[in-house]
């Protein structure tokens, strides 16, 4: 309960100044500090973001039905093909090396994401 509140005072505080959701931005290797996915983001020549995801626990990887830049989030719809399991994240950027993800699946949750490398 103390990380939900610590969570939605950070999102009311940074939202005035929030980042603004790029490609240039999301690139690289980011974690969940293994309580949810490890996700690397990357550009294209013709400037299209790809998306690979890995469970943090299994190390298996995620497909990635998906994604939309939507103002200042990331929205991704994933499916973890070995239970069937479908979930779509929306992801905020907190500031230039954090994003806080909300899960909207069978099991809800809100998960803090570290960049880990640019």
């Amino acid at each position: 309960m103390k990380k939900l509140l610590v969570l939605l005072l950070c999102l009311v505080f940074f939202n005035g100044n929030a980042q603004r959701m790029t490609l240039k931005f999301l690139e690289g290797d980011w974690t969940s500090n293994g309580e949810a996915t490890e996700i690397n983001f990357r550009s294209t020549d013709e400037n299209k973001l790809v998306i690979s995801e890995v469970s943090s626990t299994s190390g298996i990887k995620l497909k990635v039905l998906r994604h939309k830049i939507k103002k200042n989030a990331l929205y991704i719809e994933t499916l973890f093909e070995p239970m069937n399991f479908e979930s779509i994240t929306k992801f905020i950027i907190i500031d230039q090396y954090t994003m806080v993800a909300d899960v909207v699946s069978a099991y809800p949750r809100q998960v803090i994401y570290k960049r880990i490398t640019n």
